[in-house]
């Protein structure tokens, strides 16, 4: 069998198309990628746990990518010295079609104030606000709430954070799905925030595969190979944390949560595309296989 590390540059460079224009892009460019913030998410009797908790259920699984700010800002923030909070809010703006905003923690009011007066994030904002507090006449509302419903007529939802009904989850929908029309997300690149839904299938794919090979995939796959060990190294240690893959003596693999997770990331609405899709990666992998074992040229 061919080791990982004996993966060729040609040959990274051959499968990290592959993976992005098979298997990454026809996913990202059809859900909606939402970044999710709030109080702490193990905090269960807050608004933002039961929002994920709706937004996670099986169907809507089909619809929309979660990300959760603690899994990518804390590690990016303490790994490098070169990345900035201005860079971050960059790197949201081109990243994903919302950000759902729900003021209920110190953190979650600062992060509301922050992206309210940043005009480019302010066009991706709903805010989910407790009605209680609609019509307070205090900063909040006078300030950034107005700013937003200024610029989204959609971007406030009020909802009774004690009994979330379908009806207001499909409030929240509606609002998103004039996001995604309007979404200045790029579709086609692949930034930190997606990487982990690139690295997914890359590892199901070649596992056990190296570190080493992984940074030359992410390389290429991001035209950034300047920045690639870092991008990778963060992106695999959040991975790591969340129980989605593992580091082996033969290298990286997925473990059940992430094989579970790889394929709850590639479910999508249409019976055929998911079929298309399946087939896509089943030669991709047999052909990976024929490779290793049979020592046969890839053919990609």
């Amino acid at each position: 069998m061919t080791l990982t590390e004996d993966i060729s540059k040609a040959d990274c460079n051959k499968l990290s198309t592959k993976i992005r224009n098979d298997i990454f892009k026809p996913v990202n460019t059809y859900k909606t990628t939402i970044f999710l913030c709030g109080a702490d998410i193990s905090q269960k009797d807050k608004m933002r746990y039961k929002i994920a908790q709706a937004l996670g259920d099986w169907w809507y699984s089909f619809y929309y990518d979660i990300i959760y700010p603690e899994d990518i800002f804390e590690e990016l923030l303490y790994s490098s010295q070169h990345i900035d909070l201005l860079s971050l809010e960059n790197l949201l703006v081109e990243s994903v079609d919302a950000v759902v905003l729900i003021p209920e923690s110190p953190g979650s009011f600062v992060e509301l104030g922050a992206f309210a007066n940043d005009e480019k994030l302010r066009n991706k904002l709903i805010c989910i606000i407790d009605k209680k507090h609609k019509k307070d006449k205090n900063f909040i509302n006078r300030g950034p709430l107005r700013l937003v419903k200024k610029t989204n007529k959609h971007g406030l939802i009020y909802i009774d954070p004690d009994n979330i009904t379908t009806k207001e989850v499909e409030k929240l929908r509606t609002s998103l799905g004039k996001m995604k029309k309007s979404s200045s997300k790029v579709s086609d690149k692949i930034t930190l925030l997606q990487l982990s839904n690139f690295l997914l299938p890359t590892i199901f794919l070649l596992e056990p595969v190296s570190k080493t090979t992984l940074i030359n995939l992410v390389g290429n796959a991001t035209e950034d190979e300047m920045n690639s060990f870092q991008t990778t190294t963060t992106a695999l240690t959040i991975l790591t944390k969340k129980h989605q893959v593992e580091l082996t003596p033969n290298g990286y693999k997925l473990t059940p949560l992430g094989v579970k997770d790889f394929l709850n990331f590639r479910k999508i609405s249409s019976r055929i595309k998911t079929q298309n899709e399946t087939v896509a990666i089943d030669n991709l992998r047999l052909e990976i296989l024929n490779w290793k074992n049979r020592k046969r040229r890839l053919k990609v």
